[in-house]
């Protein structure tokens, strides 16, 4: 049951200082961790996926290819590995590109960022995702700017840094 998981809390420094459960971080404000992985392909397209109707934030919104929290006792690659085969059946090398802050009135969170490159069959997790598809980095750069609020949150931050990423650096 989601309100069971245990989550890393953090303080201001992201440093462990304990553990709470998944309501009472989002219910009292509680600094915990999450993580984003971008699945690219060879094309140079990202996998978005939309999220399921019955996810208890963001349902329905547009997402990274995988996200979710860090249980405790997890690291933040861990967890990225782990949603990464939970939500999309998919076992990866991933690049670590960054850490930022996710703070709104729903989440407070450090949350990491992993790329992962990969051409293979996904397999959609049906409680998690309600579709998803491949998509040019323009046409996400378009998305984001004319329908910005059909993105979850956190999505939105961690696609704006891995755009600043590969424009910067490149893949």
């Amino acid at each position: 049951m989601c309100g069971d998981e245990r989550f890393c809390i953090v303080d201001e420094n992201d440093n462990v200082i304990g553990w709470a459960y998944r309501s009472e971080c989002h219910k009292k404000g509680l600094i915990h961790r999450s993580v984003y992985v971008i699945v690219l392909n060879n094309r140079g397209e990202v996998f978005i996926q939309r999220r399921s109707m019955s996810k208890d934030l963001y349902p329905g919104l547009y997402a990274c290819s995988a996200s979710g929290h860090v249980e405790y006792g997890e690291s933040y690659e861990e967890a990225a590995r782990r949603e990464l085969m939970e939500e999309l059946g998919i076992n990866a090398q991933l690049k670590y590109i960054g850490k930022f802050k996710c703070f709104s009135k729903t989440e407070r969170e450090f949350s990491a960022l992993y790329l992962c490159h990969h051409n293979g069959p996904i397999k959609l997790n049906s409680e998690e995702i309600s579709e998803g598809k491949f998509m040019s980095i323009e046409e996400i750069k378009r998305m984001l700017e004319y329908c910005g609020d059909k993105f979850a949150l956190g999505s939105i931050l961690a696609l704006k840094e891995f755009i600043k990423y590969i424009e910067g650096e490149g893949c």
